[in-house]
């Protein structure tokens, strides 16, 4: 199956680096749609799920938001963010829970790993820092650990909900990526939020604050 790339940017000279890149990428087979220069130009070209590249710096938005609506139309479109280089820990943290699947810092490796991030987006792996994973299983535990009611746990299917309802993703997406009707998927997500004695799902999700305080700091490379 061939993977379909779309990178939004708005900078050319990024756009036709990509482009070079995916031209050689022999370990996975893609193919590079039409570059876009926004999210709406990036909609418009009515394609299956695929995996956009979001070029953070160009973009001058908060790229969070657009992954969650371009994964709304095309739900299983998976997720590469291209960042500012030393872009924090935190701030990664924050979009890996918008459900963006790897980072790539634009500094002078950026090229020679953007092959590899692709390679692992593609075979519905992730690349992103060890901090951001541990971030995000500590903030699961805690919620497991604090919220729920003695006896009263999740069961499996359930915590897999959870994993996904952390990242953001509805109700209609998180059928689609576990083969579960969308009434079963709303079905366990309330039974979630029920026993962790939440009021809706922006409760599972931390502050901006909090995303400082859930994250380690960066490993010494």
């Amino acid at each position: 199956m061939v993977e379909q790339v779309q990178v939004v940017s708005g900078h050319p000279l990024l756009t036709r680096a990509v482009e070079r890149i995916l031209a050689r990428l022999k370990s996975v087979s893609v193919r590079a749609l039409p570059p876009a220069a926004n999210e709406t130009h990036a909609l418009s070209h009515g394609i299956e799920p695929a995996l956009f590249v979001l070029d953070a710096c160009s973009l001058r938005t908060d790229i969070g938001p657009i992954a969650a609506r371009c994964r709304a139309n095309l739900p299983g479109s998976k997720f590469l963010a291209l960042l500012p280089p030393e872009t924090a820990v935190a701030e990664q943290t924050r979009l890996f829970y918008w459900g963006i699947d790897g980072f790539l810092e634009l500094g002078r490796t950026w090229q020679a790993e953007l092959p590899k991030a692709i390679e692992r987006i593609v075979r519905g792996q992730l690349w992103v820092p060890r901090e951001v994973l541990l971030a995000f299983v500590s903030h699961a535990q805690a919620l497991l650990s604090t919220q729920l009611a003695r006896g009263n746990f999740l069961t499996a299917r359930e915590g897999q909900v959870l994993q996904l309802l952390l990242r953001r993703l509805t109700n209609k997406e998180i059928s689609s990526a576990l083969g579960i009707s969308e009434r079963t998927a709303k079905f366990h997500v309330s039974n979630i939020l029920s026993k962790l004695q939440l009021d809706d799902r922006r409760s599972l999700f931390p502050d901006a604050a909090g995303f400082a305080l859930l994250t380690p700091r960066r490993s010494a490379t």
